[in-house]
């Protein structure tokens, strides 16, 4: 039987308050300057088009723009529709049908009025639009013995790990050839074209169904405009970035990775799939958190997942103890650029297998997950995350692990940290985590953060 609680957003009470003025306090105490966000005056983006880059056509994005009815944050600011199932996942291996109804009764509640889950997928999605997927392949689990230094499936398909599930995906696909797109026209893509293969989508792509990368691999300096390895063979699949849209931002990594020479270390440029190849993008992240960001969701998926040169957002310095931390101003930075605002109208977080603890990836030694067996839907980002990272914490407090926000080298989580017999160096490798950037977002209008504003409706379904 349907259990449908909290719909006018009585659930997001649970949420502890944070008002304008301490939110404000909080940005005023991480000392960010709005030059490094690339959010200054109309006077400072007037001297941009006298740099020698604007006589060759390429300009920094502006960060504020004219609102779309279908861009960030959306048609409903603050809606986020979580929608759970007991049957979705058990034992890693997530289950179609569950899925299938799931996916249907989000979207069906998320879009008001539309009368089943095609009407509302058409809502946002009509016949002629170049629609992408984003995945996530980070968070995958390899099979024993598998060798990731080649360009193969190197998990178990079955129980691929905390990634963008197979099932969800492919229900994506499906929902929209019905709405009427047709397949030639979908494109589901990643950042690194080896670990999208590594994690198995080009095993579970249907017949018809194009997939692309951004960059071939990855590597450390990620300035390659093109995408591909300097000396190494062209990858197929890759489609590059566009050099004339990206974000210029004043950090970079130390000389023996960035050339103190190379003007593109302080620029991170959009992926072509996004500036050239898609109308409209589906972002499916994963319900993790994340040693740098504090959280790995919908706005992350949309920085480090779609723009060059993100290794400079957090730094690991050999000379220093503590690495140095800026996804706080690199995520809503990114996610500001025009044609993410414009095209990424529609986000589908995946909880089926979520992360608490030691995310993104198993090489951290405090790698663990959980089968949280829900889907949120949404079209604000900073609203759907602002929740996902109330999740995560709920799930940590059970485990005995302190809050996202507390964790970091610089904190007082060590003392903490001693039931489970570790040292904050086993999870740790910052000074702070900055889940900052989630209330930073809702500043440059990227979605709602406050907890009065959000309308959290909570589904079940089984």
């Amino acid at each position: 039987m349907k259990q449908h609680c909290n719909r006018h957003g009585q659930s997001s009470r649970s949420i502890d308050k944070l008002t304008r003025r301490s939110m404000l306090e909080t940005m005023a105490a991480s000392t960010v300057a709005p030059s490094l966000l690339g959010c200054g005056t109309q006077a400072s983006w007037d001297r941009h088009k006298k740099s020698p880059r604007a006589k060759n056509g390429r300009q920094q994005s502006t960060i504020h723009q004219a609102k779309q009815t279908l861009g960030l944050p959306g048609p409903w600011p603050g809606r986020v529709v979580e929608v759970g199932h007991s049957e979705s996942v058990h034992d890693g291996r997530r289950n179609r049908n569950a899925v299938k109804m799931m996916v249907a009764h989000g979207m069906q509640q998320l879009v008001p009025g539309a009368e089943d889950s095609i009407d509302a997928w058409r809502y946002f999605f009509q016949k002629g639009d170049r629609v992408g997927i984003k995945v996530v392949p980070v968070g995958k689990v390899a099979k024993p013995g598998s060798d990731s230094r080649k360009e193969q499936c190197i998990v178990d398909l079955q129980r691929p790990g905390s990634i963008s599930s197979y099932e969800v995906i492919l229900e994506v696909i499906d929902s929209l050839l019905t709405a009427g797109i047709h397949r030639s026209d979908i494109l589901v893509f990643e950042r690194y074209r080896n670990e999208f293969i590594h994690a198995g989508y080009t095993e579970i792509l249907p017949d018809g169904i194009h997939w692309e990368c951004s960059s071939a691999k990855y590597d450390e300096s990620q300035l390659e405009i093109d995408g591909q390895m300097r000396g190494q063979p062209r990858s197929s699949h890759v489609a590059g970035y566009d050099r004339d849209v990206f974000r210029e931002l004043a950090f970079c990594q130390p000389p023996d990775v960035h050339d103190p020479s190379d003007a593109r270390r302080f620029r991170s440029h959009l992926s072509k799939i996004v500036t050239q190849k898609l109308d409209k993008i589906i972002s499916i992240p994963v319900l993790k958190d994340h040693r740098t960001g504090g959280v790995t969701l919908a706005l992350k998926n949309m920085s480090h997942g779609l723009v060059n040169n993100v290794a400079r957002s957090h730094v690991l310095l050999p000379f220093q103890d503590g690495g140095l931390n800026h996804c706080q101003t690199f995520i809503p930075a990114a996610v500001s650029l025009p044609q993410t605002r414009e095209k990424c109208v529609l986000q589908i977080l995946d909880g089926l297998v979520g992360t608490y603890e030691g995310g993104p990836g198993n090489w951290n030694r405090s790698f663990a997950t959980w089968e949280y067996r829900s889907l949120l839907f949404a079209t604000d980002p900073v609203a759907l995350d602002h929740i996902g990272w109330k999740i995560i914490d709920a799930k940590r407090l059970k485990e005995g692990w302190p809050p996202i926000a507390q964790m970091g080298l610089d904190s007082q989580a060590h003392r903490l940290l001693k039931t489970h017999e570790k040292s904050i160096r086993d999870t740790e490798s910052f000074h702070i985590r900055q889940p900052q950037h989630v209330s930073l977002a809702a500043l440059l209008d990227l979605g709602v953060f406050e907890p009065q504003q959000i309308d959290h409706q909570k589904y079940k379904l089984a």
